[in-house]
C-alpha cells in the first residue's frame, strides 16, 4: 500500500471519507462480495492525516482509494444496479439519494483516472 500523502484535499477525487467507504461496502457485498470486501480493506489501511486536529471521531478518517480501473467500475456498475433496484421505492427514497451521491463520487474518481492516463491511452 502507498504511503498517506500528507497533502490532500478532502475533494480530491480519489478520496473518501469511512462512511463512504462503508455504505460501498454494505450496498454492493450481495451483488459482488469480493469487489466489496476489497473497498472494505481499504479502511483497513492506514487513515490520511486528518485535516481537523480537533475533530477524533473515526467516523471523520478520510483515505486514499488505490482501487484500480476495473475495480471502479464495478463499483460504479454495482451502484448503478442498485440505485435501479430501489427506484421508485418510497421507502428506500434516503437511501436511494445517498446511493446517487455515492455513485457520482465514484464516477468522479472514474473520470479522474481517465485523465491521468497517459495521451496515447484515453479512449477519446
Amino acid at each position: 500500500m502507498p504511503e498517506p500523502n500528507p497533502i490532500y484535499q478532502i475533494s480530491d477525487a480519489d478520496v473518501f471519507s469511512r462512511g463512504s467507504l462503508k455504505l460501498t461496502y454494505d450496498l454492493l457485498r450481495k451483488k459482488n462480495p469480493a469487489l466489496a470486501l476489497a473497498v472494505r480493506n481499504i479502511i483497513n489501511c492506514e487513515a490520511l492525516p486528518r485535516v481537523d486536529e480537533d475533530n477524533d471521531s473515526p467516523n471523520s478518517d478520510h483515505f486514499r482509494v488505490p482501487l484500480d480501473s476495473f475495480q471502479v467500475r464495478a463499483v460504479v456498475e454495482g451502484l448503478m444496479e442498485y440505485d435501479q433496484a430501489i427506484t421508485g421505492q418510497s421507502e428506500q427514497a434516503g437511501l436511494a439519494i445517498m446511493a446517487k451521491t455515492l455513485m457520482e463520487d465514484w464516477i468522479a474518481l472514474a473520470h479522474k483516472m481517465v485523465n491521468e492516463l497517459p495521451a496515447d491511452q484515453k479512449p477519446f
